[in-house]
């Protein structure tokens, strides 16, 4: 089938509060380091892209970093003994999917998005000198259950292993931000691969089904060059054309929606935060114009 090009994106905070058993007569220093990565399943043809909020300037020990489209959050120092830290670090991943083009809601839903989070952890300062190659000693993973039209709004503790003791607190929202004809060229990962690592393979073919006949149906056959733009579909494409296209625009409306209702929530919690204006005009336009679109070209021009 002809895919649709889906853009998600997931944003995640996270602050640590570490609780670490004293060690009598010791204060040895040791340093840490969190990792966070998104993994999506490799059978859905994707780009993913990291970046951390708010972050102009090049990256140091002193700051978070993006490396190979994971996220290192800042070295932090520890001493054996009880101790807070708050990095208050903020990222997002950018997430480009091809989706069947016949069950976009669907593909979305059953997408299996995981948040993987490591524990890093060194007491040498000179290997320090190669961030990447910093030991890993704990790992956890979270399972997004991301719903297109709702989003994903959570918060929750994640404790790693019993010796470290540690704890960060997590804040995860994701939202659907975009359905369109593919503009970016995609690539499958190959089998053992993670995190977009290992060999690629070519993406699966999507010209068994044209755009137009996604749009319009099976029953949609192409016109002659000779015919132009006076040729009209019949009544039944044009009707799977309006339904199809109208079904796209309710999905992005309700997934603003949905983001305008957590929105207004946490409002209320918190009412210093910034007023921000969420309009649904484009999209509610859409929705009606499609309903008076009768050639088959402006339906390719709206879409």
């Amino acid at each position: 089938n002809y895919a649709i090009q889906g853009y998600v994106q997931p944003s995640l905070e996270h602050r640590h509060r570490w609780s670490i058993h004293s060690f009598p007569g010791q204060s040895i220093p040791v340093y840490y380091q969190i990792r966070a990565g998104l993994k999506i399943p490799s059978r859905l043809p994707h780009r993913l892209f990291a970046t951390i909020a708010g972050q102009t300037g090049d990256s140091s020990l002193c700051s978070a970093c993006v490396h190979e489209n994971t996220v290192y959050s800042r070295i932090f120092q520890i001493l054996y003994r009880n101790e807070e830290i708050v990095l208050n670090e903020s990222m997002n991943f950018r997430v480009h999917l091809l989706l069947d083009g016949e069950r976009v809601e669907d593909a979305l839903s059953e997408a299996d998005f995981q948040l993987k989070l490591d524990l890093h952890f060194t007491d040498s300062e000179q290997q320090l000198r190669d961030v990447p190659a910093i030991p890993m000693i704990s790992s956890r993973t979270l399972c997004l259950h991301f719903h297109p039209r709702r989003g994903l709004h959570h918060h929750v503790p994640v404790m790693f292993d019993y010796f470290h003791l540690s704890v960060i607190s997590v804040t995860v929202h994701a939202s659907l931000v975009a359905l369109h004809q593919p503009l970016i060229s995609f690539a499958r990962p190959g089998k053992g691969s993670w995190l977009g690592k290992g060999n690629l393979e070519a993406g699966p073919d999507q010209s068994s089904m044209s755009l137009e006949n996604l749009v319009f149906g099976a029953g949609y056959c192409k016109p002659a060059s000779s015919e132009g733009s006076f040729y009209v579909p019949s009544e039944n494409c044009m009707q799977h054309a309006y339904k199809w296209h109208k079904d796209l625009c309710l999905l992005l409306l309700n997934a603003q929606r949905g983001l305008h209702t957590y929105y207004t929530l946490i409002m209320k919690e918190i009412p210093d935060l910034p007023q921000l204006k969420l309009g649904f005009e484009v999209i509610s336009l859409l929705c009606c114009r499609g309903n008076y679109i009768r050639r088959a070209n402006c339906i390719g021009q709206w879409i």
